[in-house]
């Protein structure tokens, strides 16, 4: 009775913590992703309303812990009920917003970022590695157990799109629109050259109609419907940017490398902020939804 108890505080909790902040951000470095209140953090000072750390994650297999050393990416999902996360040192994961339950795992060479799919499918972006450079599809309901891969060299982002059922991947000059064949495949049915070189990010813009990328040049807006890239306008044309977010209200948030591939700050854009992780090696971050 006294466990059950517990439980139902605990759900009643993290619920009522989510619902407080209304703008939040997931923030991804390290071994570890945070949760951070935005409208609370002053004077660039975070206000962290949770961390998780694979190192000390005890549901996650001993085998697969240095497979979680380098967390590169960090998305809400499923309406924010679900996290999903990617490492460059070498796995994916599912993970459950209310008491960060790992739901699900797979090793995937030089992650660079994960989509949930229809079907409890999730497609995973694997960079640049000897056994990378490819777009790979997992049944979720089976840890590890690789359904469908296609040759992507540099894959670094992927999103489904909900409306037009479509799964986007992003590679080192591509970008590349993908339906589902069948529940364990996709098929390729477009593709654009990107400007610049080096896709680094992909997300959703606010509109549906477009999403947002990056190069190593700066930040884009691809109008699909037009298939179009545009300049993001007045955006910082800051070289390498590693994550771009935009939320309801309009405002982005960015990161930019500060040494080698890492940042000790999140950056944002109208309007202008910073928020800062000093003992953070911090690789993306994105809005929580």
């Amino acid at each position: 009775m006294r466990q059950l108890i517990c439980c139902c505080f605990c759900i009643f909790y993290f619920t009522s913590v989510f619902s407080q902040a209304e703008k939040a951000l997931l923030v991804c470095g390290d071994s570890k992703v945070l949760l951070v209140d935005y409208e609370k953090s002053v004077g660039g000072n975070p206000e962290i309303i949770w961390t998780w750390d694979s190192r000390t994650a005890p549901d996650i297999p001993e085998q697969y812990r240095t497979k979680f050393a380098t967390m590169d990416d960090c998305k809400s999902a499923d309406k924010g009920r679900k996290i999903i996360v990617s490492a460059s040192s070498g796995a994916v994961a599912i993970l459950n917003s209310e008491d960060r339950s790992v739901l699900f795992y797979a090793m995937v060479p030089n992650a660079h970022s994960v989509a949930l799919l229809p079907n409890n499918r999730l497609a995973a972006a694997a960079s640049t590695n000897e056994a990378g450079n490819r777009i790979m599809l997992f049944d979720t309901n089976q840890p590890n157990k690789l359904l469908y891969q296609d040759s992507l060299y540099s894959a670094h982002g992927v999103v489904w799109d909900h409306n037009r059922k479509s799964l986007f991947a992003l590679g080192y000059q591509e970008l590349r629109e993908y339906k589902m064949a069948t529940s364990d495949s996709l098929v390729l049915v477009r593709w654009w050259e990107i400007p610049g070189e080096s896709g680094h990010d992909l997300q959703p813009a606010l509109d549906e109609n477009n999403l947002l990328i990056t190069e190593h040049t700066g930040a884009w807006s691809f109008n699909i419907k037009r298939e179009e890239f545009q300049k993001i306008s007045g955006f910082p044309d800051d070289q390498n940017i590693k994550s771009l977010s935009q939320h309801p209200s309009g405002q982005y948030l960015y990161t930019v490398p500060e040494e080698s591939w890492w940042t000790y700050h999140v950056s944002f854009f109208q309007p202008d902020n910073k928020l800062a992780f000093p003992h953070l090696k911090v690789y993306k971050a994105r809005w929580y939804k």
